[in-house]
């Protein structure tokens, strides 16, 4: 990472001028600063195994409490706000009421989780972490009225949110080492004595322990911890990987990386990364095999990387995967000298739907006569203008007829401010056929002055510069 290097290779007395400067007047650092440096001073109080499941319990307890309040059938009207001002079915404001009601509790919870990472107290943290987790597993909710697919999944689901603000946190404030094996030690033992042989328990957690390891001068020790509680490490593969690439023993992680790659798209993502810099040959047998499983994600991450050169047959399934997905002509552009006939037409297949980007695809090929059998058969006023702009030029006859009979047919048949904004955008198409311009000028003359009069679509060629104001 750029900032890590910088930042290294920064000296200590520029380093101290930043700190000095933004922490003057910042009482949050402060506190942080005060709570770093006593940990790292002295080994402070160590909390024991017996207090991290206390405070597991009372947490557990309490927000279990919490949730089961929550009434489903009769929920906070009072503080219900609705998610829009337009209609919202009876059953949704059940479930949005039910929802907020939730999210109050979670939001209760993160102001004091909050405090923890601020005090550097990760072994607390994590034990809040577990208690609020078991809470939403065991808390049963009443739902008779089905606002909910499953309430303990919807409280899971908001358990993952509510780390990941904390994980964001996290990773802007330092903890000591002390800190950090104390909080690792109590949560693996908790994994090993409460959860033995859940594999979704100690996973549920990676990302929270990732934003301590990456603090951590220890990585062996972690490592060892892990063993010690019986976690594997494709059960939490991202953490394994990390510890391993921090604790300096490459040809471990990179063993690592082979084996856990298929568990994690993370990991893969990195073993691809190395892969490119150091085996391209690797790198394209692995990018080959991992694609198909997952199309839509793989080609956003290839995209960077794969080139006709490396694998001619993937970057055009790579392209044309992304053409697809985010109807971007220039992804077309660079797949297009590679494409076989096969793989053309499967894009125009799976564009058919499309018809807008259809014709940008088609235009870029100069198929347009193929563009005009799309134009005679199309009567949808939404894309119109999109697709008949790019022949204007080359069949101008058909077109000023078919926008002719678009503005006609749609005037005879529709009503409405958007309907006429879309007319005034088909009567400058119509003024820019050349050989038209006189006709052109008469539709729009006779469109202006429709009978029966329609003020709004007076507005609306104004607005266009079709006629003076």
């Amino acid at each position: 990472m750029a900032f890590k290097n910088i930042y290294k290779s920064t000296r200590e007395h520029i380093k101290l001028q930043f700190l000095d400067a933004i922490i003057e007047h910042n009482e949050k650092l402060q506190q942080e600063f005060l709570a770093f440096a006593r940990n790292q001073e002295a080994e402070s109080e160590k909390q024991s195994y017996g207090s991290f499941l206390a405070l597991v319990n009372d947490v557990q307890t309490t927000y279990q409490g919490d949730f089961e309040s929550v009434d489903t059938e009769n929920p906070d009207w009072d503080n219900y706000t609705p998610s829009h001002s337009g209609y919202i079915e009876e059953w949704e404001q059940y479930q949005q009421a039910s929802e907020q009601e939730f999210q109050e509790i979670f939001q209760f919870f993160v102001s004091a989780a909050l405090d923890k990472i601020i005090l550097q107290r990760p072994d607390e943290l994590l034990a809040m972490l577990v208690g609020l987790y078991e809470a939403a597993m065991d808390a049963e909710v009443p739902d008779e009225f089905g606002s909910f697919d499953d309430v303990n999944e919807f409280l899971l689901s908001e358990h993952r949110q509510v780390m990941e603000r904390i994980v964001q946190k996290m990773r802007l404030s330092a903890v000591a080492d002390s800190k950090i094996n104390a909080a690792f030690e109590l949560f693996f033992r908790y994994c090993n004595e409460k959860h033995p042989g859940n594999q979704y328990f100690a996973k549920h957690f990676e990302h929270i322990l990732l934003a301590l390891a990456e603090k951590t001068g220890d990585a062996g020790r972690l490592l060892t911890m892990m063993e010690e509680a019986g976690l594997e490490q494709k059960n939490l593969p991202e953490l394994s990987l990390l510890l391993l690439k921090s604790g300096g023993n490459q040809e471990s992680w990179l063993q690592s990386a082979r084996k856990l790659y298929r568990h994690s798209e993370p990991v893969a993502r990195e073993l691809l990364k190395y892969y490119f810099e150091k085996d391209q040959v690797a790198f394209v047998k692995t990018a080959r095999e991992l694609f198909p499983a997952n199309p839509s994600a793989w080609a956003g991450f290839l995209k960077d990387y794969i080139t006709p050169e490396l694998d001619k047959s993937l970057f055009v399934k790579v392209f044309s995967k992304l053409l697809l997905l985010e109807e971007n002509i220039a992804h077309y552009q660079k797949a297009k000298p590679y494409l076989d006939k096969a793989a053309y037409n499967t894009i125009i297949g799976e564009l058919l739907w499309n018809k807008a980007f259809l014709v940008k695809v088609l235009a870029e090929d100069e198929r347009y006569a193929d563009i005009r059998a799309i134009v005679e058969k199309e009567n949808d006023r939404w894309h119109f203008e999109e697709i008949i702009a790019p022949i204007l030029k080359v069949y101008p006859d058909f077109c000023f007829a078919k926008i002719k009979a678009m503005v006609d047919n749609t005037l005879a048949n529709e009503r409405g401010r958007s309907v006429y904004k879309r007319i005034a955008k088909w009567l400058l198409l119509a003024r820019q056929i050349t050989g038209h311009e006189s006709n052109a000028m008469y539709l729009i003359k006779n469109t202006y002055n429709h009978k029966p009069n329609l003020p709004a679509l007076k507005d609306e060629m104004r607005d266009a510069g079709l006629m003076g104001g």
